[in-house]
């Protein structure tokens, strides 16, 4: 893409105007605003701010927005913008685009906001593979197969596999143990696999510190009960703590509530029993 005047750039605009950017922006600060410090927030607001002329779309060079963020908010240094622009690329919010003069070399970066309307759309893109596999003709046999796929695997290395983060792993990475039901219900507000994955681990947590006989399965209903209200009060802005801290109260809450529940019905038989043993 070649550098030049913001106008260049308008069909990469998602948004028809500036009130869908700045709704779909209130969205993106909703679902991930905790993935940012105090600081990248700062960053992030400056971003929006210089992206208003193209609904979602900024050519500015970092310097300026680091200068204009300094002279407004108190200051923020280049590293903070730009370990901002890393997790928001990674959370799917932004796409970056390097562009290169036309003597050579490269310019600025034209930054470009993705569309929230309160779900998270999918957020990892397929990773180009470099090396493709040959299609084998039919005068290849089995070995010939096998060998070429070998070789092509082996050429992709360690590191190329380590450059995605965990936090742009979609929902489709969810591990099997987490049940589908539970997935279903979460993945509307968090689509990454591990924000998924520490939601249930503290259904998880609570499940066995109450020590039940029934299986965690059992308890599904009321464990994502527990996360739809922790949603509502979310939406509501009544929690002062992060989200995951008040789904583990709720859960927690919730939970203790089905345990009563089950020594109500159970005691009196095992009362009975007690007595006749008692007896005997």
């Amino acid at each position: 893409m070649k550098s030049g005047h913001i106008n260049q750039y308008t069909h990469l605009s998602e948004f028809q105007t500036v009130k869908d950017f700045n709704k779909s922006n209130k969205h993106v600060l909703e679902l991930f605003g905790h993935h940012f410090t105090k600081g990248e927030r700062i960053a992030l607001l400056k971003l929006i701010q210089f992206s208003v002329k193209i609904p979602g779309v900024c050519n500015a060079r970092i310097g300026k927005l680091v200068q204009s963020a300094q002279v407004d908010q108190g200051g923020i240094s280049r590293s903070t913008f730009e370990r901002m622009l890393r997790k928001a690329k990674s959370l799917g919010i932004i796409r970056i685009h390097q562009t290169i003069r036309e003597k050579g070399g490269y310019s600025h970066n034209v930054y470009v906001f993705h569309r929230f309307d309160g779900a998270n759309p999918k957020q990892l893109t397929d990773r180009p593979i470099k090396k493709k596999l040959d299609t084998p003709s039919p005068q290849n046999d089995k070995k010939a197969t096998e060998a070429s796929l070998y070789k092509t695997t082996k050429n992709i290395k360690d590191k190329e596999l380590r450059t995605t983060s965990l936090e742009t792993l979609d929902v489709s990475f969810v591990p099997p143990t987490i049940p589908n039901p539970f997935v279903k219900a979460v993945k509307p507000f968090f689509y990454c696999a591990i924000e998924i994955t520490e939601i249930w681990n503290r259904a998880v947590m609570v499940y066995r510190s109450l020590r039940f006989s029934d299986t965690i399965e059992s308890l599904l209903p009321t464990i994502i009960q527990a996360f739809k209200e922790s949603v509502f009060r979310f939406k509501q802005r009544r929690i002062k703590t992060t989200f995951i801290q008040y789904f583990y109260g709720t859960v927690s809450a919730m939970l203790k509530k089905e345990k009563r529940k089950y020594f109500d019905k159970h005691m009196p038989l095992m009362k009975w029993m007690n007595e006749e043993l008692e007896y005997e």
